[in-house]
């Protein structure tokens, strides 16, 4: 009974990070995003909610599952800006794969994103000014001490 409670514990403390567990104002920021590009469905996603900004609070990175939104280079990757009534899409980068990180360098205020891209590697993504890079693979790759200073915020796709 011990240990039931000890997982009981260690569930409620650890956050998820599913589609189904998403605030409801991310879900349907992620639910127009995909409307948008002409898919009904909300597909299955993972997401991390961190300030990218230095606002104070908490934007969200998402990566889209599905055979919509992932070929053999990776998924689609979205981040969104915390907004008082809701989230607002600040960019989308195609071919992400995981893990996700989160660097404590900044570029133009926002924290740059550490992902992986296949056949290149951890790969930087600074954002530009307006957006973070539509396109992992052609960005330059992380060296070990700056993927030892970021943070995995996701690391597995979305089931």
């Amino acid at each position: 009974m011990r240990s039931l409670s000890v997982l009981l514990l260690l569930h409620l403390l650890v956050p998820t990070t599913e589609a189904q567990d998403a605030p409801p104002n991310l879900s349907a920021a992620v639910q127009a995003y995909v409307h948008k590009k002409g898919d009904q469905e909300l597909p299955p996603f993972r997401y991390a909610l961190t300030d990218l900004d230095g606002d104070g609070r908490a934007d969200a990175i998402v990566l889209l599952s599905g055979s919509a939104w992932c070929g053999s280079g990776g998924c689609t990757m979205l981040v969104f800006r915390a907004a008082n009534d809701g989230f607002t899409l600040v960019s989308s980068s195609t071919i992400t794969n995981v893990p996700i990180r989160v660097s404590p360098e900044t570029a133009h205020g926002w924290r740059t994103l550490i992902v992986f891209a296949k056949g290149k590697g951890h790969v930087l993504m600074g954002f530009t000014g307006t957006s973070y890079p539509q396109n992992p693979s052609m960005q330059a790759r992380a060296t070990p001490s700056q993927l030892n200073a970021a943070q995995v915020v996701i690391n597995r796709m979305a089931p």
